[in-house]
């Protein structure tokens, strides 16, 4: 059995027909038991036959329901041509099952496309308002560091991640020695870390040798209940009173996944040795933010390597989030726009151009492209049309009225859209931005 539980986990299409072939045959084979003359309950007052590939219609739609009836057809034909059955072929009661079994299987389909489109579109979210509230929660955090240490320590928290993000696009996404290590100054800086390091993660299990380590470092032990407890809940494990137990112990105070919004576990922090009186609530809290942060970005690079390899000035957020949409669009059908806005040098350059961000929604993605002669300002509006995209026009004629007295066409700004498709995003984007610059 657990031979058999392995293959189908590995091979999900082989249980799909596997269950299939069993539903189909049940029937039939109490059929046989019950009633040998009429093993296909024909002669029946209820068609019990069709309970089998109407529950495979509803489960897996209308493939496996009509290869379900041609089972069905072929058996008959088998056993006649065996003697175990006898009379003509039973084909306005075959032809009613497969209608039967259509109809199921096409509203299997619709509300299974409706149930991804709506997890989709849910898990999207989800991920965005995570990235959010990370990036809010670090704006916050590097503001306050700066005014407590500016003379002392000039370096900012956003100055510290705009450099590793600098290297993640260098390395196109890959979580090598120099980007942990950087990764390490960051934490050991503002989370005052004495002794802890950085593994990778590859299919659940941590590499044994360390990406990048701070003063002694943190030797791996895989059996240790810290560590095990955050690869299996994918959160912030510590040491405290309350969570281990008579007998218990581990050989580190923090274990912390370097886990993307997406699930996806990149790595993993663990701490032996940090100062005691740092070991609280708002430390554990910035640790986990700024792993997740990190891992966030890594993803990001990694999805949108190609686009930027071709722009090497476009955020990475916003390119794997293009490719996303165009995922999206492409697979499940959901609309997403972007919108490119020329603005031509002026003295009101900047201020335009902080009007257009601050008209930004919370899950729209920008891109300012300081071209020389002009300047584009590029904004992807995930899940959003061209009925939508008349608002927003709207919204920026009434704030350029009120705050400039001028309009869209006044001030010569032009605006260009498109609806991504589902071709390939980087020829999509180039299109639009090199279309009348």
């Amino acid at each position: 059995m657990s031979v058999l539980n392995g293959i189908t986990s590995r091979f999900p299409q082989l249980s799909q027909w596997l269950e299939t072939l069993v539903l189909t045959l049940l029937v039939p084979l109490l059929g046989c038991l019950l009633s040998k003359d009429d093993p296909f309950f024909v002669q029946s007052a209820f068609p019990w036959l069709w309970f089998g590939p109407l529950l495979v219609a509803l489960r897996y739609g209308i493939a496996p329901a009509l290869s379900s009836v041609s089972f069905l057809a072929v058996l008959w034909f088998a056993l006649s041509l065996a003697g175990l059955l006898k009379g003509a072929f039973p084909l306005h009661f075959m032809l009613g099952g497969a209608l039967l079994s259509l109809i199921a299987g096409q509203f299997s389909s619709v509300w299974t496309t409706r149930l991804r489109r709506s997890d989709q579109l849910s898990r999207h979210a989800s991920e965005r308002f995570q990235q959010l509230s990370r990036a809010y929660f670090m704006v916050r955090h590097s503001h306050d560091r700066l005014e407590q240490n500016l003379v002392s320590r000039p370096v900012t928290l956003r100055q510290a991640m705009m450099e590793l993000r600098r290297l993640l696009v260098e390395r196109g996404g890959e979580v090598g020695n120099e980007l942990a290590g950087e990764l390490m100054v960051i934490l050991a800086h503002y989370c005052s870390l004495s002794s802890a390091a950085i593994y990778a993660v590859r299919r659940g299990v941590p590499d044994p040798v360390p990406l990048a380590q701070c003063g002694q470092g943190a030797s791996y032990r895989p059996d240790d209940l810290l560590l095990r407890s955050a690869l299996e809940s994918g959160t912030t494990a510590y040491q405290a009173a309350s969570r281990l137990g008579d007998g218990q112990h581990s050989s580190y105070l923090v274990a912390a996944p370097l886990r993307t919004s997406s699930g996806r576990m990149l790595g993993v922090l663990l701490v032996s040795d940090m100062p005691f009186m740092a070991l609280h609530r708002e430390t554990l809290q910035i640790l986990g933010v700024l792993l997740a942060y990190a891992a966030d970005h890594v993803e990001a690079a990694t999805i949108a390597k190609r686009l930027i390899a071709v722009y090497p000035d476009c955020p990475t957020v916003f390119g794997a989030e293009l490719v996303k949409m165009t995922r999206l669009r492409r697979d499940l059908d959901i609309v997403s726009t972007v919108v490119v806005i020329n603005l031509q040098p002026g003295p009101r350059l900047d201020e335009l151009c902080q009007v257009l961000e601050r008209q930004q929604r919370g899950l729209d993605h920008g891109w300012r492209r300081d071209l020389g002669w002009c300047v584009q300002f590029v904004t992807l509006m995930p899940f959003t049309g061209p009925a939508a995209l008349e608002g927003y026009q709207a919204r920026l004629n009434e704030v350029l009225r009120k705050q400039f007295g001028m309009t869209l066409q006044s001030v010569g700004i032009t605006i260009k859209y498109a609806v991504l498709s589902g071709d390939e995003p980087l020829i999509q984007l180039a299109n639009l931005l090199t279309e009348d610059v």
